[in-house]
């Protein structure tokens, strides 16, 4: 084996004990994070249940604006129809 093989390794070793800190810190703040919520929920349940309709809300519009569906029937028949041609296509210059 090559000297940076070892190199390799212990770099290797260094990047899986950093990213398993990382974890544990991000596992730790994500318990602490539902703790903070369970508590502030049983605190003021009413503001809980006003902001979670709230959000809801508001998931709703973004989800019903991105749909691009016509809004009745007559606009439903000329979204299936192919496109007619105008005045100028039919009739040429010389016979207006």
């Amino acid at each position: 084996m090559a000297p940076t093989d070892y190199r390799t390794r212990d770099e290797t070793q260094s990047t899986m004990e950093k990213m398993s800190e990382t974890a544990q810190d991000a596992g730790r703040r994500a318990v602490s994070l539902t703790e903070d919520i369970a508590e502030a929920i049983k605190e003021r349940p009413y503001t809980a249940l006003a902001i979670a309709a709230g959000v809801a809300f508001a998931a709703g519009a973004l989800w019903k604006l991105g749909q691009n569906r016509p809004h009745g029937r007559l606009e439903a028949l000329l979204g299936h129809l192919p496109e007619l041609p105008g005045r100028e296509r039919l009739m040429p210059d010389r016979w207006r």
